[in-house]
């Protein structure tokens, strides 16, 4: 597991591939814990699901989007609040228009990927083996 700095901030960090990021975001790291307040503007890698790192409790501020996941669709607008655990299978579906959320996670306890037919991936291999989502896709 990746150590991190006791105290980070990320400043209005591009997501995704350089010339079309899905979204923007900013990151407040407290001894591992953070907040995260993310400006999509549109869905995320819907090629296969994802999951995190750490536990997060979402709010939705503006606008809104799909979390989809093996379970189905959860529709979060505007003032929706949902906990998600780390393990939590999905991608987000963002609405025509983009939307704002503001995150509060626990410390990362595990890594992060992607699930491929049933199987783990990391984002490096993932990214290595499939390639960035094309800027039309998103």
């Amino acid at each position: 597991m990746k150590q991190f700095k006791s105290i980070q901030f990320r400043w209005n960090e591009p997501l995704g591939v350089p010339e079309c990021p899905y979204a923007y975001r900013w990151v407040f790291i407290f001894f591992g814990y953070s907040i995260r307040i993310h400006n999509f503007l549109r869905s995320d890698d819907k090629r296969y699901f994802h999951d995190h790192a750490w536990w997060f409790l979402t709010l939705v501020l503006k606008g809104s989007y799909t979390d989809v996941s093996p379970n189905g669709d959860d529709v979060m607008k505007q003032g929706s609040i949902r906990y998600r655990q780390a393990k939590h299978p999905h991608y987000v579906k963002v609405s025509e228009g983009g939307c704002w959320t503001i995150l509060i996670t626990g410390k990362p306890n595990r890594n992060w990927g992607f699930w491929v037919d049933g199987k783990f991936k990391r984002p490096l291999k993932y990214f290595h083996k499939f390639g960035h989502p094309p800027c039309s896709e998103q």
